[in-house]
């Protein structure tokens, strides 16, 4: 094909188009083969093209050459000479007006390709200032480049000479002109938008939520609210975070009973997750509701999944304010099945010693108390209940660490009793028990127990606990005695020691050592009086006081310390063996 005829096809190629065409040609990204097939059939003479568009005189067939050699140049991504060209065929000035602005929306396009967003802006503005009706695309890409540089108040100011022009947007224009809006912090603007995508897309649910975003980024929350309120009538969909949105806007409106029933139904419809910060919160919105029995319920889930012992505080203290006693108790026990962080420790012991001592419990309410008084936090409300029920002075071994059921790292755990007379881990009570007067009664058997040697293991239960558990424990014991080169020589004791945890002990020979968590015991003779009772099932840690109390009425002082030794048969027994003076 000779040059002239190629020049002469590229005429007819590039004709003026019509508007309709423009449009029609028009997409967000260049068009990389604009020719189609013909194009690609012409590629063997860009090279002449090239060799001869600078001797080309006619204007209209030099700017048609140039373009086609532009966008040759799109296609195969040489930007630099695809921009050469496009500027070469527009100085040619041989197309219509049209077909400039659509050769320079191409040329700015290009600009943005290469990452030359300054240069675009540029081109798009000699694109908008050509005497024709603006084109609500160039404003688009204008807006485009200015923010890609940065320059969010030229992005604002490019889109809003679309309004300015009485131009409308289609669809998807305006969902790019939200996004630009919303980047560039226009809020007003969006709020705008949203209503017109609203009008023609009102099925869709993120139109809805990102309206309520645009209000709450204005500091309308009226209007948010009202917004996400009227969404939940129509059951536009929530996704959890938009749910939590509208529970929290309830909230801070002044409706935290609306804002409780939004969360307790969504949870209940699985919309929203029944974890312990969703619990907490629904907490915390009953109680503001003045709900109490419904706060409490969520409390009681929060803290069972999350096991925060802030939130076992919580609930313990709206038990002790409905004068639930022993609820108090257990929720205290309950939080404090672990060691307590040191924070918490002072409180935890104050609530436990009000709620023993509202149950007659003043012993134990006085070590709770003298607990909540060594470590910060509610020492001197412990102090002032301390005053209150006229306790007897700390001693110095109770002054010296936390010891109870709720203690932190410098304490030691101890678990309550019980009831008042059974002895715990210290058997202070039992001495207590043996100052009173002496009272004839039936005499006991006594006897003198050699020096014995003991493998133990501790334990931090209390006897009626720990005794359930002795056949299988026993077993173990025997287990780790053997590994430790150790035999038994004799029956499985439960050594009750003042001041020390019980131990679970095996009388050895031999010469086992102390291995892992157990350890040797050397005992010295043991004074005791003794019995032997059948464990049938009803026996518990009950007999061991009942037993004390035959003691003391015979005359005899208890020393605070005790053996339980099982042995084995049909029934199986124990001897309960005291130790006295």
């Amino acid at each position: 094909m000779s040059g002239l005829k190629f020049i002469l096809l590229l005429a007819c190629l590039f004709a003026p188009v019509t508007f309709g065409q423009e449009q029609g040609q028009y997409r967000s990204r260049i068009m990389l083969d604009p020719l189609g097939e013909m194009g690609r059939g012409s590629e063997m003479s860009v090279a002449e093209l090239e060799k001869q568009i600078s001797s080309i005189e006619d204007p209209y067939a030099k700017s048609s050459a140039g373009r086609f050699l532009a966008r040759h140049y799109v296609q195969q991504k040489d930007y630099a000479s695809a921009i050469a060209y496009y500027e070469e065929a527009l100085d040619a000035a041989g197309l219509s007006d049209v077909a400039n602005r659509e050769m320079l929306r191409e040329l700015a396009q290009v600009y943005l390709l290469d990452s030359n967003h300054s240069l675009a802006a540029v081109v798009l503005q000699r694109a908008l200032n050509i005497d024709l009706v603006p084109d609500s695309r160039d404003f688009l890409l204008l807006a485009q480049a200015h923010y890609r540089m940065g320059d969010y108040v030229a992005v604002v100011v490019a889109l809003d000479g679309i309004q300015a022009n009485g131009l409308k947007l289609e669809v998807q224009q305006l969902h790019q002109a939200l996004a630009l809006y919303y980047r560039a912090g226009a809020y007003e603007q969006c709020e705008n938008i949203l209503k017109q995508l609203l009008k023609v897309e009102v099925d869709n649910p993120e139109n809805w939520h990102q309206l309520a975003s645009v209000y709450l980024q204005q500091n309308k929350q009226k209007q948010a609210l009202d917004h996400l309120s009227l969404a939940f009538e129509k059951r536009v969909p929530f996704i959890e975070s938009e749910l939590l949105l509208l529970v929290d806007l309830q909230a801070v409106s002044g409706n935290p009973y609306g804002a409780a029933m939004t969360l307790q139904n969504a949870i209940a419809q699985d919309a929203v997750s029944a974890d312990a910060v969703n619990q907490r919160k629904l907490f915390e919105l009953w109680l503001q509701a003045r709900e109490r029995d419904k706060a409490k319920a969520a409390l009681v889930t929060a803290a069972q999944i999350s096991g925060d012992t802030e939130l076992y505080l919580y609930l313990a203290q709206l038990q002790m304010e409905e004068e639930e006693w022993l609820p108090v108790q257990s929720t205290l026990l309950e939080a404090c099945e672990e060691r307590l962080q040191d924070r918490f420790v002072s409180r935890a012991n104050l609530l436990l010693g009000v709620s023993l001592l509202k149950q007659d419990r003043a012993p134990e309410a006085r070590r709770a108390f003298i607990n909540a008084t060594l470590v910060g936090g509610a020492n001197a409300q412990a102090a002032e209940w301390l005053s209150f029920m006229d306790a007897q002075p700390a001693t110095e071994n109770e002054l010296r660490r936390v010891r109870g059921p709720c203690y932190g790292s410098e304490g030691k755990r101890e678990p309550l009793k019980k009831n008042l007379g059974e002895p715990a881990l210290a058997v202070d009570p039992m001495t207590e028990i043996a100052a009173a007067p002496v009272a004839s009664g039936d005499p006991v058997a006594v006897k003198t127990i050699a020096k014995m040697r003991f493998f133990y293991s501790s334990h931090s239960e209390s006897l009626a606990d720990l005794l359930p558990q002795v056949r299988s424990l026993a077993g173990r014991l025997n287990v780790s005695l053997v590994k430790a080169a150790g035999t038994a020589d004799g029956s499985v004791h439960v050594l009750g020691i003042p001041g020390e945890d019980l131990r679970l002990a095996m009388p050895i020979r031999g010469s086992a050592q102390a291995k892992g968590r157990y350890r040797i015991y050397n005992a010295k003779e043991f004074r005791c009086a003794w019995k032997v009772v059948a464990l049938d099932g009803t026996a518990s840690s009950g007999m061991l006081e009942e037993f004390t109390r035959d003691i003391l009425t015979s005359g005899y002082k208890a020393t605070g310390g005790y053996r339980l030794v099982v042995k084995q048969g049909k029934p199986v027994t124990i001897e309960l063996q005291v130790g006295i003076e």
